[in-house]
């Protein structure tokens, strides 16, 4: 066999042990700078008022991707009230060894969320999801869009057949489309709602605006409680393109636009139309509601369908939810009180 037959049988071999070797080690070099950067946030502030807790890890995923698990992660972080925490038994972190503009993130086993109320009392809630999945997008080091998806999760006072929250940036204006859903919610409670304890569909479709006070908070740089700030500051809310909830035989889709006042409740109003109204009046009349100050939004609701005019049962009953001052109206009634959101 003459030496160039010899170049021509060998050379793709040894070009492919070379590649291979070469992806071993940037791989080898990926994990082990990622497992020093892990080793370092652990216990530390990942981002102002944000401090990162867990008690082990495992890193996999050769040769693309870089795959950590870490064990009893705990995020603390600092309110104006006392501080919030989320655990989890297993998070996971998946993202590409040669490009980390996407990153997954999973958590299983018992979750639980603690907190302080305005009042600085302590609250907390666990459940177990079947699935909980996030994921985040960036361009050029730019937050572009955070998803996250929850299946099958019971909690004290409700369970949830799916549910998602998803935030893109507006690529042509200073603002982020913002999606709420949530399927088949079940209501836990010895006190059976008026509208029933199964709301089949839940959908909010919003927008944020304006969105550059919350870059840095994004970027890892800003503290939340700053950028909620800078962000009233600059006029901010929230414009409700579409509201729709089914609960019960009723029906209810609007729009509006809320913000928050200067004790960060909520302000402005949402326009309703309710269908399937007629069996909201037939319960009020069941639970002898009159029309008058309401202890909650669905009495104040329930009552204005028992005042309304008789109509179409099909027509939709017009109802204004509107938010001022500390206190929830429907229409033009007093519906409840309202608490800071934070």
């Amino acid at each position: 066999m003459r030496y160039s037959h010899r170049f021509f049988l060998y050379a793709p071999v040894a070009a492919l042990v070379v590649l291979a070797a070469a992806v071993a080690l940037y791989w080898s070099v990926s994990v082990q700078a990622f497992a020093r950067k892990l080793d370092a946030m652990n216990g530390a502030e990942v981002a102002p008022g944000v401090t990162l807790h867990f008690k082990s890890d495992s890193l996999s995923g050769f040769p693309f991707r870089v795959d950590a698990v870490l064990k009893n992660l705990r995020l603390d972080v600092a309110g104006p009230h006392g501080q919030a925490s989320w655990q989890t038994e297993k998070f996971a972190l998946h993202m590409l060894d040669y490009s980390a503009a996407t990153l997954v993130f999973e958590a299983a086993g018992q979750q639980q969320l603690s907190w302080h109320d305005a009042a600085g009392k302590a609250q907390a809630l666990s459940f177990l999801p079947g699935l909980l999945r996030a994921s985040v997008h960036s361009r050029g080091g730019r937050f572009e869009r955070f998803d996250i998806e929850l299946v099958a999760a019971r909690l004290a006072d409700f369970a949830i057949a799916r549910g998602g929250f998803h935030l893109r940036r507006d690529p042509k204006s200073d603002a982020f489309d913002l999606v709420a859903t949530a399927t088949d919610l079940h209501l836990i409670s010895s006190v059976p709602s008026a509208l029933g304890d199964v709301i089949p569909r839940f959908r909010l479709d919003a927008r944020l605006a304006p969105g550059g006070p919350w870059d840095a908070l994004f970027a890892g740089g800003g503290d939340w409680r700053s950028a909620a700030k800078n962000w009233q500051a600059h006029q901010g809310g929230l414009s409700v393109d579409h509201l729709e909830i089914a609960w019960g035989k009723a029906d209810a889709k609007g729009a509006g636009l809320l913000m928050l006042d200067g004790a960060r409740r909520p302000y402005g109003e949402i326009k309703l139309a309710v269908t399937g109204y007629q069996a909201l009046a037939d319960e009020a009349a069941r639970r002898h509601l009159v029309k008058g100050p309401q202890q909650s939004l669905i009495a104040g609701v329930m009552a204005e369908a028992d005042a309304a005019p008789p109509r179409d049962p099909g027509a939709p009953l017009p109802v204004t939810l509107a938010f001022k001052d500390g206190l929830a109206y429907v229409n033009s009634t007093p519906a409840g009180f309202l608490k800071p959101l934070y």
